[in-house]
C-alpha cells in the first residue's frame, strides 16, 4: 500500500511539473516565432531607380527619379552587377544609372540586396 501511494505521489508530482513547464516553454517558442515574424515584416524590399551621386565600400547614395537622395548600405550579402557581370562597390561610379533592390529595416534604414549598374 505504501508503495502504491508513493508511486501515485511521484506520478502526481511529475504531472504537476510537466503541466507547469510545457506551457512556459511553448510560450517561449511562440514568442521566438513572433520575433522572427516581426523581423520578416521589418525587412520590406523596395526598388530604387536613379543615378549614383556618391559611393563608398559600405554605401551608395542614389538620386532617385523623384530627385530624392537615398543612402543605401552595402554589406557582404549585396549582389552587385555591372553590364550583366559580377562587380564590386569599387566598380560603381558617380553618374552611373542603377536599379537597387533594398530591404527597409528599422528606422527606414535601407540595405542593398542587389545593385544593377547599367
Amino acid at each position: 500500500m505504501k508503495k502504491a501511494s508513493r508511486i501515485l505521489a511521484v506520478s502526481f508530482g511529475v504531472l504537476l511539473l510537466v503541466s507547469l513547464v510545457v506551457p512556459i516553454s511553448m510560450g517561449r517558442a511562440i514568442t521566438r516565432l513572433s520575433m522572427f515574424a516581426a523581423q520578416e515584416k521589418a525587412a520590406k524590399p523596395v526598388t530604387i531607380n536613379g543615378t549614383v551621386s556618391a559611393v563608398s565600400e559600405t554605401s551608395v547614395t542614389v538620386v532617385d527619379t523623384n530627385k530624392a537622395e537615398q543612402i543605401i548600405t552595402i554589406d557582404a550579402k549585396t549582389k552587385i552587377t555591372k553590364g550583366g557581370k559580377a562587380a564590386t562597390a569599387a566598380d560603381i561610379k558617380a553618374n552611373d544609372a542603377v536599379v537597387v533592390v533594398a530591404n527597409k529595416g528599422e528606422g527606414d534604414v535601407l540595405t542593398a540586396v542587389s545593385i544593377k549598374v547599367s
